[in-house]
């Protein structure tokens, strides 16, 4: 048997680890980020802070701290713009380091806990009892509201995409990536979004049919643009719920696909975002292709024809592929 080399080991370690430094808030004071205010449960303590990724995903400094660090879990999330993930990706993201790298700052830091972000999502914050009958308030999506977002009602129906008639705003259900149980879920109106119970960390799974497994898979943003890829006969389509895409999400995909297309969005935050999961993944044994984009001025997948969606689709490139 081979023996492990010192990089066999690190890779290992921060592939599948989520390490927590000893001090957090030493941590988070290392990576320009000031802690504003703590917030002590029973279990642990909640860092609040501004948001370091707010300017770079929605154009606006975070003038409040919307911003929060779980001193147990390592896992950061803004209820603001969305950005999340474990405590690793924080490091990368601010210090512009590679996952082994940034496990080795965290360990120059004091090593707390290290814990998987692939189990169980941890409970929302108020402790809401989710079920299936939650939903029955919702009704499907009304044909006006589906030809407004070019998306089918057979294919609404296919992803559990519900309506809520007094708002006028999208239901989409956030499940447990193995065994489909209802862990809440995503409205989206107009200027308008909201993840509910306050809390769920819907990075820990994809929205899309979680019972899927095949050849080609397509990442988006958007579960509306999740939708609109299946109402046009395109397979294995999934949105990570925003630019971020977690450790825990990409390793879902990894499950699923032989092979995977890229379709985040066409701006700053989403080709940021592609070419790392892409440096990051691709060594890791995922081959992977970008949508093409050459064609079209829209920034995603929900803001083209069905000619261009599909042209997109169909024409996703190598990342090596020079523009014209």
């Amino acid at each position: 048997m081979k023996p492990t080399s010192p990089t066999d080991f690190w890779d290992s370690l921060a592939a599948f680890a989520n390490p927590v430094p000893h001090d957090l808030p030493g941590a988070m004071r290392a990576l320009g980020i000031e802690v504003l205010r703590e917030l002590s449960k029973p279990d642990s303590t909640e860092y609040l802070a501004r948001c370091p990724a707010h300017l770079t995903l929605t154009g606006k400094q975070d003038r409040r701290p919307s911003f929060s660090v779980n001193s147990s879990t390592g896992l950061h999330h803004c209820f603001s713009c969305g950005y999340a993930g474990p405590f690793i990706q924080l490091v990368e993201d601010g210090l512009g380091y590679n996952r082994i790298e940034a496990f080795q700052w965290i360990v120059r830091h004091g090593v707390y806990r290290t814990v998987e972000d692939t189990g169980p999502a941890p409970q929302a914050e108020d402790a809401v009892r989710i079920t299936e009958a939650s939903l029955a308030l919702f009704i499907p999506p009304p044909p006006e509201a589906c030809a407004r977002r070019h998306l089918t009602p057979e294919a609404c129906g296919d992803f559990g995409v519900l309506w809520k008639p007094e708002k006028r705003r999208w239901i989409l259900p956030i499940r447990d990536p193995h065994t489909c149980e209802l862990w809440g879920w995503q409205e989206k109106g107009k200027r308008f979004f909201r993840n509910y119970p306050t809390g769920i960390h819907k990075a820990q799974t994809l929205f899309g049919d979680l019972t899927w497994t095949g050849d080609t898979a397509l990442l988006l943003e958007s579960p509306l643009d999740a939708v609109r890829a299946h109402g046009l006969g395109i397979p294995g389509a999934f949105a990570s719920f925003g630019a971020h895409v977690s450790e825990a999400q990409m390793r879902l995909l990894q499950t699923r696909c032989r092979h995977l297309i890229l379709g985040l969005d066409n701006d700053a935050a989403g080709r940021t975002a592609r070419d790392k999961i892409h440096g990051r993944w691709r060594p890791r044994g995922l081959p992977m292709k970008f949508l093409d984009y050459s064609h079209t001025t829209a920034k995603d997948l929900g803001d083209m024809s069905d000619a261009d969606a599909l042209s997109a689709y169909e024409n996703a490139h190598h990342p090596w592929r020079r523009r014209r």
